[in-house]
């Protein structure tokens, strides 16, 4: 498949990443050195937020997690993260659409294009893809803060995605994120000095 940094001298990367290990912070930085940043989170927000058209198949896949006519996403994603079965259900109902508005965002976007995705999809697609790590129990803690969720849920939604192993095997470049936020700081400015700006 022709790289999508191929077309109109644009450059494309992915970023990818589990849950809670620090794609935002990278993003934010990387969008403050001046990239385009398409996030798949919001992009996923957007395409099943109420009267949408996945809202209307999340409600007929899951009609038990339905709040005042729409999907409830905390009641979701509580069935879905331990349940082989229902998360192969949720993907296939958002990710066609999760897809196809992230090439659409592509095609009219310019320079350098970061494509933040939870769920690492299609990078072959892209020119290089770069990868987030941090340690299991930071991401556990940070979950379990973030979203006021118990251990045991923050655990079955890390376990439901790409392993760690499975990311830097899929990455060009891994950055660390142990924590220490001025040294991920200076770890992406290098990265973007060296593979960007040289």
């Amino acid at each position: 498949m022709e790289n999508a940094g191929s077309i109109a001298n644009k450059r494309v990367f992915a970023l990818i990443g589990g849950i809670a290990s620090g794609k935002t912070a990278v993003s934010d930085i990387l969008s403050e050195l001046g990239a385009y940043i398409i996030d798949a989170d919001v992009i996923s927000r957007s395409v099943t937020a109420t009267g949408s058209e996945g809202a209307a198949k999340l409600m007929e896949a899951f009609p038990d997690c339905v709040t005042d006519g729409a999907p409830d996403r905390k009641l979701i994603r509580k069935k879905v993260f331990g349940d082989n079965e229902a998360l192969e259900k949720l993907n296939g109902i958002t990710h066609p659409l999760i897809i196809k508005e992230i090439h659409r965002q592509i095609g009219e976007a310019s320079g350098v294009v970061v494509v933040v995705m939870p769920v690492p999809v299609e990078l072959r697609r892209y020119d290089l893809v770069l990868n987030v790590y941090a340690p299991l129990q930071v991401r556990i803690d940070r979950l379990v803060r973030r979203d006021n969720i118990s251990e045991e849920l923050a655990r079955n939604m890390i376990a439901a995605q790409m392993s760690d192993e499975d990311a830097a095997h899929n990455a060009d470049f891994t950055f660390v994120n142990d924590g220490d936020k001025e040294k991920l700081r200076r770890a992406v400015i290098k990265w973007w000095t060296i593979y960007v700006e040289k």
